[in-house]
């Protein structure tokens, strides 16, 4: 659960978000929407700790939490809307970043990456090849595979399928809301009224509207 309470960010002499109060319940999925500019990527980025708020806080599980402490790290994901790869390395190295917190053997961890490749239709993927030479929607589809292998508690996504095609976006979505468990959280930032109608719970932040 993400408890926030009395969340206030300015910028540029503006405030983003001011009084802001909302929890986000664990075994839930929520779309973020509104104009842009009303501060989808910026809750987002507080959450994750990315983005320093002037008041207010935010709990995880009932616990204020530094954004560098270990626990953080572990049980957050992040999916970024321009991918967050090292385009530079190959696929293999990208992946077992998100396998950085888990335990096992190294052939358990192969293991788990093809597994998690071929549930998103990358199976003959090379996992040597570089990164920079994926299309859109296998570099997408490697970001989510990377943080799903991680099984973090809280998912965030950053318009997850704005610069895809309808067919790769489908796919991201659907992977990522079938990853949804009772101790999960997810939370995505669209403006797709047909993504946000597939969350349990669509916030507009414009309005301050909550629907189910």
């Amino acid at each position: 659960m993400i408890q926030i309470d009395n969340l206030a960010i300015k910028k540029s002499d503006k405030f983003i978000f001011e009084n802001f109060s909302y929890t986000f319940e664990s075994g839930k999925s929520y779309a973020l929407m509104g104009h842009s500019g009303c501060g989808k990527s910026t809750l987002l980025n507080a959450i994750a700790g990315f983005e320093k708020y002037q008041r207010g806080q935010i709990k995880i599980n009932g616990k204020k939490l530094n954004a560098n402490t270990q626990y953080y790290r572990k049980v957050l994901g992040y999916l970024f809307q321009n991918f967050a790869l090292i385009d530079n390395e190959n696929v293999s190295h990208n992946l077992d970043i998100g396998l950085a917190f888990q335990k096992g053997s190294k052939a358990k961890k192969e293991a788990k990456k093809k597994s998690y490749l071929a549930a998103l239709g990358l199976a003959d993927i090379d996992l040597k090849r570089k990164v920079s030479t994926l299309s859109g929607g296998e570099q997408q589809r490697l970001s989510l595979i990377r943080m799903l292998m991680k099984e973090p508690k809280i998912i965030l996504a950053d318009e997850p399928t704005g610069s895809l095609d309808k067919d790769n976006g489908e796919v991201i979505l659907n992977q990522l809301l079938d990853s949804l468990t009772d101790q999960k959280v997810i939370i995505i930032a669209t403006h797709d009224l047909d993504i946000a109608k597939q969350c349990d719970t669509i916030v507009n932040l414009e309005q301050h509207i909550y629907t189910r």
